[in-house]
């Protein structure tokens, strides 16, 4: 499955054969009938899975929903989508299969008619067996009976399981290996659940305490299979069992996560903390624990070795107790190493990049290649350069030449005419603006495969510009005449401020930083540059604001309730909760000295983040942050109404 095109492009409606299940401790089935695949949801998920009843594309209805203020956590929203792909809940337009129906099972059996006989099976069984006392086989026919009698038995408890599963309205499916398949165990009520997974447990209870009765030498293997019955782990029925009674069950979309951003330690650790404030966590470590007491109990009995005896817990105490213990010791110990080796991976692979970066720039400049090959490649990685002819760009590598300028040195002055125009190859490069008070400021960081020269070109209403170097740098330069020849007569002025200006300050913010360059570069296109004068009110609390922000020059103050809260520069960006909340803005931004803001309209700004997810993730991750509390979901009284 390719997430990229599922989440952004690809168009997704309902399969047309779809059942559900009731809802039981906050979960609900849907069934995929023909292909008898199944998906446990909330309700709530279940209604943003009916939006796609016409076929729609994964951003229409992310707009849709935040419109509608039920949008919910974003990674769970992802999650979901991609679940549902892949279990053929969510299907392409035209998408279709054959219908392959169920086995006509022989018998049905209600299962509330049979709760109460099972059940007397299971205690009639469990006491003969403890009572009596099963023996080891003296020989191998005996031995081999009782192993027979196992694999009966584990027959005919399927069997029984799928004849209540019929009764109560179920589908019974056997693999080609004539395996019974309970899938559909699932689409049943929680009391009839309980009859269908006890099954099982009773059918081989009954056999043992039979055989304990009558042939205790033929009883061992039925032992073993009730016991194997009752695990604690692996899919073991009793944990089913208790998950079935449970107040609140885990959704497919949250947990085992196939979306790359839930796959990591915070999510998992959240996972964690939220599974072990769920009692029914606790019930099954606890039955974990009565299991393993139960399995010595019965080697006891076999062994004869009474585990009521103190010579038992003498000779077998201990070991059992270091068993259970060390097991829940590796377990902690495993999960731990895992954890930590995905966190360091993530946090080392990120600084090593980093690491290298540095050295190259202060100390590898001697090895970058400067043929023309190199430069041509360098000419292609640029984002104005690259939107050319090639033959444009192949004169353009022709035309520049390499140089070396050392670390704080001025490339360009204020009052000096721009004589060069330099792509950067190693380094960086600071672009300072003068303010009216002739103070000077930071206006932008140029990077490796930026151009220097082009701004006051591409911003003629402040063309005063200074360029100073950062670091040690390496540049292919060209002189401006030949540049006004070879670019700016070939490349629209929109295109020279988006390219430019625009986006090598957006590709350094913190917000965009983990963007891919072509979000960047459509983010850079959809904005337009509003100039403020100092006390102009860019953002009115307590209004609706149509528009997201982004400081692109200059300061701006945040009050909130008539009270000053904090000074924002550049880079800072607001606006982007009301619009997320469809809410009124929850505080004022006025501007100071020479503020100048990256605007984009909400419709535009909705559509762009809806149709990349680590941009919507990022936004939705700062806007928690600011809030003090998660921005999805909406809960009444958490926004303020239009």
């Amino acid at each position: 499955m390719e997430i990229n095109l599922t989440l952004t492009a690809k168009t997704l409606q309902l399969a047309g054969q779809l059942d559900h299940s009731v809802t039981s401790g906050g979960i609900l089935y849907i069934k995929n009938i023909p292909e008898r695949t199944y998906l446990a949801v909330t309700p709530k998920q279940w209604i943003l899975l009916k939006k796609f009843q016409v076929s729609h594309t994964v951003p229409a209805v992310l707009e849709a929903i935040i419109d509608e203020r039920i949008c919910p956590p974003l990674g769970e929203f992802y999650e979901l989508i991609l679940k549902a792909v892949k279990a053929h809940i969510l299907v392409t337009p035209g998408y279709t299969v054959p219908i392959v129906g169920a086995v006509t099972w022989p018998l049905a059996l209600k299962p509330q008619r049979m709760r109460y006989g099972l059940w007397a099976l299971l205690f009639f069984g469990v006491i003969l067996t403890l009572a009596l006392q099963p023996k080891i086989p003296a020989t191998i026919p005996d031995a081999l009976a009782s192993f027979g009698l196992m694999i009966a038995t584990g027959l005919i408890g399927a069997a029984l399981g799928a004849s209540l599963i019929r009764g109560a309205g179920g589908e019974v499916y056997i693999t080609h290996r004539w395996f019974i398949r309970a899938a559909d165990i699932c689409m049943l009520t929680p009391a009839d659940q309980k009859v269908v997974l006890i099954a099982p447990i009773a059918t081989y209870a009954a056999c043992m305490g039979l055989l304990t009765w009558h042939k205790p030498e033929w009883s061992l293997f039925p032992l073993i299979g009730f016991i194997f019955v009752l695990r604690p782990i692996l899919h073991g029925r009793m944990n089913h069992l208790f998950r079935v009674q449970a107040e609140r069950r885990l959704s497919d979309s949250e947990h085992n996560f196939i979306f790359p951003s839930n796959r990591s330690s915070r999510a998992r650790w959240k996972l964690l903390v939220l599974n072990l404030g769920n009692p029914t966590t606790w019930i099954e470590i606890g039955y974990g624990i009565v299991w393993t007491l139960l399995l010595a109990y019965f080697v006891g009995i076999v062994t004869h070795v009474p585990p009521w005896t103190m010579v038992f817990w003498k000779t077998e105490g201990p070991l059992l107790a270091i068993g259970i213990l060390g097991a829940l010791g590796i377990l902690g110990a495993v999960y731990a190493a895992v954890e930590f080796y995905i966190f360091a991976n993530g946090r080392t692979a990120h600084r090593r990049k980093k690491i290298r970066k540095l050295y190259r720039r202060w100390f590898g400049r001697g090895r970058l290649l400067t043929d023309e090959n190199a430069r041509l490649r360098a000419v292609l990685r640029c984002p104005l350069l690259r939107t050319l002819p090639p033959t444009s760009t192949h004169a353009i590598a022709k035309a520049f030449h390499a140089g070396e300028v050392g670390a704080w040195k001025t490339l360009h002055d204020f009052d000096q005419p721009v004589t060069e125009v330099s792509l950067i190859l190693s380094g960086k490069v600071g672009v300072y603006r003068k303010l009216r008070s002739g103070r000077r400021v930071l206006h932008e960081t140029l990077h490796e495969d930026d151009l220097v020269g082009l701004h006051a070109v591409s911003d003629q209403l402040h063309p005063q510009f200074l360029y100073r170097t950062m670091t040690p740098v390496v540049l292919l330069r060209m002189d401006r005449a030949v540049a006004d020849e070879l670019i700016l007569s070939r490349v629209k002025p929109t295109a020279l401020t988006n390219l430019v200006q625009k986006l090598p300050f957006l590709s350094h913010l913190s917000l965009c930083r983990n963007w891919h360059m072509q979000a960047v570069q459509r983010f850079a296109e959809l904005s337009r540059i509003q100039d403020y004068k100092q006390g102009d009110v860019i953002l009115q609390e307590g209004y609706y604001s149509e528009n997201f922000f982004i400081i692109f020059e200059g300061e701006a103050q945040t009050t909130k309730g008539g009270k000053r809260r904090n000074v924002m520069r550049a880079g800072s960006f607001f606006g982007e909760i009301g619009l997320l909340q469809n809410s009124n803005a929850t505080a004022q931004v006025t501007a100071r000295e020479g503020a100048r803001c990256l605007c984009i309209p909400r419709r535009e700004f909705l559509r762009f983040v809806a149709h990349n997810y680590t941009v919507a993730l990022e936004l939705e991750r700062v806007s928690s942050k600011r809030l003090g509390r998660p921005i999805f979901p909406l809960t009444p009284g958490n926004y303020r109404t239009i």
